[in-house]
C-alpha cells in the first residue's frame, strides 16, 4: 500500500513538473488530488439523494387488534415488553413454532400451524455494490406490504475500498443515511410497535 501510495505521489509530481504553462501545472495538480477522491465525493452525494427517495421508516397502512406476529427476532420479548400475545417463526422450511405467555408463564409450542396474520422481514442487498440496503418490511401474510425501514450505507470511492482491503476488519461502510438509526434492534422494535398495534 505505501509503494503504491509513494508511487502515485512520484508521478503526480512528475506530471507536475513536466507541463509547461502554469494553468496546466495547477489543472494536473488538481486532477491528481481529486483522482483518488472524486468516486467517494460523488458517491456521498448520491447516497444523500438514495436516502431521502428510499431511506427511512415510510408507512403505508397501520394494523389494529394485532394479537401476535411472524418473522425475525421471534422472542419472548415482544411478550414481556410491548404486549403481543404470541411471537411466531420458523426453524428450518416448513416447521414453525410459537411464543406465548399462558397461565401467566411463557411457552413454546413446536411443529405448529401458523396463526400470524402479519410479519416482519429483513431484506439485505449486499454483496460487491457500492450500496447497501438493509431494510425491515413489515407485510400481511398475502404479500401487501404495511411499512417499511430502509437503512442505505455506502461503502466508499475505489481508494477507500482498496486501503480496506488491507485492513483486519475488510471492507465495510464509510457512510450511511444520516438522521437515522443505524441499530438494527431499535429500527426493528420502532417498525413493530408503531405499524401493529395490539
Amino acid at each position: 500500500v505505501l509503494f503504491l501510495l509513494g508511487l502515485y505521489f512520484v508521478l503526480s509530481v512528475i506530471a507536475v513538473v513536466k507541463v509547461k504553462p502554469l494553468w496546466a501545472k495547477g489543472v494536473v495538480l488538481l486532477v491528481a488530488l481529486l483522482l483518488p477522491t472524486a468516486d467517494a465525493v460523488y458517491g456521498r452525494y448520491k447516497l444523500k439523494q438514495m436516502c431521502a427517495a428510499e431511506g427511512g421508516l415510510k408507512v403505508y397502512r397501520v394494523a389494529e387488534n394485532v394479537q401476535g406476529f411472524a418473522g425475525v427476532a421471534t422472542s419472548d420479548v415482544w411478550i414481556k415488553e410491548y404486549g403481543f400475545q404470541f411471537s411466531e417463526g420458523e426453524r428450518a422450511k416448513g416447521k414453525y413454532y410459537r411464543i406465548s405467555k399462558q397461565n401467566n408463564q411463557i411457552i413454546v409450542e413446536e411443529n405448529i400451524t401458523p396463526k400470524s396474520q402479519y410479519q416482519v422481514i429483513s431484506v439485505k442487498t449486499r454483496g460487491k455494490a457500492q450500496y447497501w440496503k438493509n431494510a425491515y418490511v413489515v407485510q400481511d401474510m398475502q404479500g401487501e406490504v404495511l411499512a417499511e425501514d430502509t437503512q442505505i450505507s455506502f461503502r466508499g470511492g475505489w481508494a477507500e475500498r482498496f486501503l480496506g482491503q488491507f485492513a483486519d476488519a475488510g471492507v465495510g461502510t464509510v457512510a450511511s443515511c444520516p438522521n437515522q438509526e443505524t441499530r438494527s434492534w431499535f429500527r426493528l422494535v420502532n417498525i413493530v410497535t408503531n405499524i401493529l398495534k395490539h
